[in-house]
C-alpha cells in the first residue's frame, strides 16, 4: 500500500501543474503540446528513479539514514532524460558552466538573499551532530534536484510557456516554484491527502529563486551550489548553534 502510494504523489502534483502549463502555453502548437507531455514523462521518471530503493530492496546498496540510493538513481535519470530530450529545449538549455554576465549580478544577489534565509532558520533550530547529514546536504539535493528541477524541467517550461515581461515574472519559473513545492509538502499517506503549507511557502519560495538564478545566469552552476551551500549551512547551524 504505502509503494502504490510513493508512485501516487506524481500523479497529484501532476494534477495541479498540468493545467498551469496548458492555461500558460505561448502558443497552441504540436511542438508544445509534446513539450507538456514531455514535462509529464520526464516528472514521473525521475520520481519513480527516487524511490527505486524502496521498491526494490536488492537496489538499496547503500545504509544510511538518508535516501543516498535514490538520489544517485534521480541524479542517473535526471542525466539520461537530458539527452533524450535536449532537442526540445535547445533554446532553453542550462547544463553549461558558462555564465551569462547580463544577469550575473541579480542571481548572485538572490543566491545571497536564500543563503541569508537559510541562516537564519539554521540559528532558530536545534539538531544533533550527525556527520552523515552534513555530507549529505552538501553533495546530493544540489546534484540530483537542480539537474532535474532547474535543467530539464525548467529548461523544457521555458521553451513552452510565455516569457511574461520581466525574468522575475516568467511563469516558467512560477510554476517550477509551485511544482518544487509540491514535491515537499503535498503527499498521500495511508490513503490520506497531506498537504503542509509551511512547507510549501518554504520549498516554492526556494524552487522560485533557484529558478531565477538557472534562467538569468543561463546555467545551473550557481543554483547547484547554492542550493547545497543552504542546506549544508542550515544543518551546520542547527547542530553547532
Amino acid at each position: 500500500m504505502q509503494n502504490a502510494q510513493l508512485l501516487l504523489n506524481p500523479l497529484l502534483h501532476l494534477a495541479i501543474i498540468v493545467p498551469l502549463l496548458l492555461i500558460f502555453m505561448k502558443e497552441r502548437t504540436r511542438e508544445n503540446y509534446l513539450r507538456v507531455l514531455s514535462i509529464v514523462v520526464c516528472y514521473c521518471l525521475y520520481s519513480i528513479a527516487l524511490v527505486l530503493p524502496y521498491l526494490f530492496d536488492s537496489l538499496h546498496f547503500i545504509n544510511g539514514s538518508w535516501n543516498w540510493n535514490g538520489k544517485l538513481f534521480g541524479l542517473a535519470c535526471g542525466v539520461i532524460l537530458y539527452f533524450l530530450f535536449r532537442r526540445q529545449f535547445a533554446d532553453n538549455n542550462f547544463f553549461t558552466l558558462k555564465q551569462n554576465k547580463e544577469g550575473l549580478r541579480s542571481a548572485l544577489k538572490v543566491a545571497i538573499g536564500l543563503l541569508s534565509v537559510y541562516v537564519l532558520a539554521g540559528l532558530l533550530g536545534e539538531k544533533e551532530f550527525d556527520a552523515e547529514t552534513l555530507l549529505f546536504q552538501i553533495s546530493m539535493p544540489g546534484l540530483d534536484e537542480e539537474v532535474m528541477c532547474r535543467g530539464v524541467m525548467l529548461g523544457l517550461m521555458c521553451s513552452t510557456l510565455r516569457e511574461g515581461g520581466k525574468p522575475s515574472r516568467s511563469p516558467a519559473i512560477i510554476i517550477n516554484g509551485i511544482l518544487f513545492g509540491l514535491i515537499h509538502a503535498l503527499s498521500l499517506n495511508s490513503g490520506t491527502i497531506q498537504f503542509s503549507v509551511a512547507n510549501f511557502i518554504w520549498t516554492g519560495m526556494i524552487g522560485y529563486g533557484l529558478a531565477y538564478i538557472a534562467l538569468r545566469t543561463r546555467s545551473i552552476l550557481i543554483p547547484m551550489l547554492t542550493h547545497n551551500l543552504c542546506n549544508f549551512t542550515k544543518n551546520l547551524l542547527w547542530m553547532f548553534c
